[in-house]
């Protein structure tokens, strides 16, 4: 004998704690990789794609200098973060392929703790690894997500 469909099971008002919790995880890592991009274009008030590229970019780049990276890995890497932020950080928002996405999410912050790691910014290093831990709590109630637009 089936179960009959409970009504309730699709309204949000009944939705689990966990559902709350991936909501509200993914709504924050979204909202801090696309202002992280953001903040990437804006000088002086002003936000222009030019304040990226020629203030943001080699400014990123030469805090670089006298690390064990070389400037042939970091250019590339520089110039494309804004924009792999923001696209994570919409991807993420959007819900698409939510939990592959948020893998990406945790990728990027080992790399971004990494380049830290190399410069001796003990600080943002360890906020790295909270936004890790923060990024694996939404890996493991990724499954009770209900707002996804590509599953």
């Amino acid at each position: 004998m089936a179960k009959s469909p409970n009504p309730r099971n699709n309204s949000w008002l009944y939705w689990s704690a966990e559902t709350w919790a991936i909501l509200a995880l993914r709504l924050f890592l979204s909202l801090l990789f696309i202002t992280a991009c953001l903040g990437k274009f804006i000088s002086d008030g002003s936000f222009a794609f030019s304040n990226y590229y020629e203030s943001t970019i080699p400014h990123l780049i030469a805090s670089f200098d006298g690390t064990i990276l070389p400037r042939f890995l970091v250019a590339p890497y520089v110039y494309c973060l804004a924009y792999i932020q923001l696209l994570l950080g919409l991807a993420l928002l959007l819900g698409i392929k939510t939990k592959y996405t948020l893998a990406l999410f945790a990728a990027m912050f080992v790399s971004l703790a990494f380049g830290k790691m190399c410069q001796g910014d003990q600080q943002v290093v360890n906020n790295f690894g909270v936004y890790l831990l923060v990024n694996s709590a939404a890996l493991y109630f990724v499954r009770h997500n209900k707002l996804e637009l590509v599953r």
